[in-house]
């Protein structure tokens, strides 16, 4: 089931929530217990990426991208904010993905 991410939906009940990040190349995950649920993923991804120490940008020859997973499902809207992804609970478990786009 896909998570309703419109960008006018607003499903927060909380104003903060606990935001886990599981990125597969490293141990630990991003947690940030006291996220603002109003915060979009846009204004998110810098903070996860600085924590994995990560780059998007060109690399060898193409470009690195990464993008947030929800339940399996990949977020495109960056405007979407934290609330909304979690639909109501005080919890968020987002997966960050790594695209490599070539040319």
């Amino acid at each position: 089931m896909q998570p309703e991410i419109e960008a006018g939906h607003n499903v927060a009940h909380h104003e903060t929530l606990v935001v886990r990040v599981r990125y597969i190349g490293a141990r630990e995950p991003f947690v940030d217990p006291k996220a603002h649920a109003t915060e979009t993923l846009g204004a998110f991804k810098p903070r996860v990426l600085a924590f994995f120490k990560l780059v998007e940008g060109n690399a060898d020859g193409g470009t690195k991208v990464y993008t947030f997973a929800v339940d399996g499902v990949a977020v495109t809207n960056v405007g979407a904010m934290l609330g909304t992804l979690a639909a109501g609970k005080h919890e968020l478990k987002l997966d960050l993905l790594e695209q490599f786009k070539q040319g």
